[in-house]
């Protein structure tokens, strides 16, 4: 019987770990059921799930995925599950708890962002990754400087020769046609008409 549970928890190990799209495991010694619950909390509102594995089973269905989280999974261990680079997330609140605690109960020991494992000290980085939209944000800007400038500088080039051009008009006395009075070519033209 118990090799049938376990088979049943390594399939369903391997189905979520498949569909994931970024993961936590944390380390958990002498967890207090109120922090637990706190902790649990604080996953869900970043979008996670959140599930105590057995450290045997999780290495397997890892290893099925050609990720090894061996140094990871050690001691009491439990995996927090997210939806594309939701664990950044998750690991960004999972900071801001343990910050607040005088003894962390949990730790962050390892995780899987977008195929890349991160493991021992950095594991502590994931909380520091910038997520999706931060990366978009900043290539977009990347691409946009450049593009700013070069409009900025043939803005200038424009304007300046609109100035040269003004400078040269009012030097020679202003002899351009005067606004609203008619071009010099329209009297001569209207001169010129055979009377009738």
């Amino acid at each position: 019987m118990p090799n049938l549970v376990n088979e049943i928890l390594l399939a369903e190990l391997e189905r979520d770990f498949k569909q994931m799209g970024s993961c936590l495991v944390v380390s958990f010694d002498k967890l207090r059921p109120q922090q637990d619950i706190e902790i649990r909390g604080k996953l869900r509102e970043a979008g996670v799930r959140y599930k105590v594995v057995r450290n045997r089973l999780a290495r397997k269905a890892f290893a099925g995925l050609n990720l090894d989280m061996k140094p990871a999974l050690v001691g009491k261990c439990g995996v927090a599950i997210a939806k594309k680079e939701g664990a950044i997330a998750a690991a960004k609140a999972l900071r801001d708890y343990i910050k607040k605690q005088k003894l962390p109960p949990i730790t962050i020991v390892g995780g899987v962002i977008e195929g890349a494992v991160f493991a021992g000290a950095a594991a502590g980085t994931i909380a520091d990754l910038p997520d999706r939209n931060t990366v978009n944000t900043q290539i977009v800007s990347t691409i946009s400087g450049p593009a700013r400038s070069l409009a900025t500088i043939l803005n200038a080039v424009a304007g300046g020769l609109a100035r040269c051009i003004q400078a040269k008009v009012d030097k020679a006395g202003g002899a351009g046609p005067a606004a609203g009075s008619a071009p010099a070519g329209a009297d001569a033209a209207a001169g010129a008409a055979p009377a009738s």
